[in-house]
């Protein structure tokens, strides 16, 4: 039932069930000033939700951003075949080589599948670097 309609059945009943004049102003007032802080009440927390939700959009989207960089940007580990130093470099086909932070030696990228490898990984990214020794002695 809408709210307004049991407002006006519930003053028409006290209106009827009141007979006194002072009585029936003091219970009205009484409803609507306890009707009046039920809704400030309800708008309280309807703002506080509000700003909730906010709060909660800000860290979702911020999640978004640091999940889903742009333009697909991410890092790759690499293990140096001539000191073993581990390092993180961006991930790019194009780039051909990059130079060990620890050694200098220049390491040679191959994004191509190697077909020698029964694991399917991209060089010696990925398996249990059972290419390392092999690299190193091609290096030689």
């Amino acid at each position: 039932m809408d709210i307004k309609i049991q407002l006006q059945k519930l003053m028409a009943d006290m209106n009827k069930n009141i007979k006194d004049e002072e009585d029936l102003k003091y219970v009205q007032e009484s409803v609507i000033k306890t009707l009046a802080d039920m809704l400030q009440k309800m708008d309280n927390e309807c703002k506080n939700n509000q700003i909730q939700i906010s709060k909660l959009e800000d860290k979702v989207e911020r999640m978004e951003k640091e999940l889903y960089i742009s333009d697909d940007v991410y890092d790759i580990e690499i293990v140096c075949p001539y000191c073993n130093h581990k390092f993180e470099t961006e991930f790019d086909e194009n780039k051909k080589e990059v130079k060990c932070p620890e050694c200098h030696n220049v390491i040679e990228l191959d994004w191509s599948c190697d077909s020698d490898c029964d694991d399917g990984c991209d060089s010696c990214h990925g398996c249990s670097g059972h290419h390392n020794n092999q690299d190193l002695e091609d290096d030689m």
